[in-house]
């Protein structure tokens, strides 16, 4: 059995795709019986076990959401010891945790260093660190045009995005 962090695009924002975490456990349970569910704030972080692989895991879990919620939410599922690896290489390890945000594939398409760095400014840094991202944003994530592009739902490229600081909470959740 595989320990997974899916992580959900695009939910409980404004007051629109509201999914309870609560309900987002029972669903996974129902799932999967002995998945163990944890989620981590509302923003569609849920770290679960099942056995299978990503893309039928994915796929069950995108239509589990569909059929629960009556919404599609695009999921981008990372394998628990990835999500780790992947946390404690990062490029930016000393900056603030609200100032560095990792942007994940939902298809596996990460966009190129030289498309990204059309849109960065100056105190901006982008670093590629294993299937992900890693956007440094100095003078905050509001302001960046960069990461409103990544961020963006209507981009070439389906992303989903948390802080350094959420991402430090999973990979601690998935020692627990």
């Amino acid at each position: 059995m595989t320990t997974w962090v899916a992580l959900l695009r695009g939910i409980n924002v404004g007051g629109h795709k509201k999914v309870p975490m609560a309900d987002l456990r029972t669903m996974c349970v129902g799932l999967w019986p002995d998945s163990a569910p944890k989620t981590y704030i509302a923003s569609g972080n849920l770290i679960f076990s099942a056995k299978g692989d990503a893309a039928e895991i994915r796929t069950a879990l995108e239509e589990g959401i569909a059929s629960t919620f009556g919404f599609d939410v695009p999921v981008c599922l990372v394998a628990g010891e990835a999500l780790q690896m992947t946390t404690n290489t990062c490029p930016f390890p000393d900056a603030e945790g609200k100032a560095v945000h990792a942007f994940m594939p939902i298809d596996g398409r990460l966009p190129a260093e030289v498309e990204l760095n059309k849109f960065k400014t100056v105190d901006e840094v982008i670093e590629y660190a294993g299937e992900m991202v890693c956007l440094y944003t100095p003078s905050g994530f509001q302001k960046s045009k960069l990461g409103e592009r990544l961020s963006s739902a209507k981009g070439p490229y389906r992303l989903t995005a948390r802080n350094l600081n959420s991402m430090r909470k999973l990979s601690q959740m998935l020692d627990s």
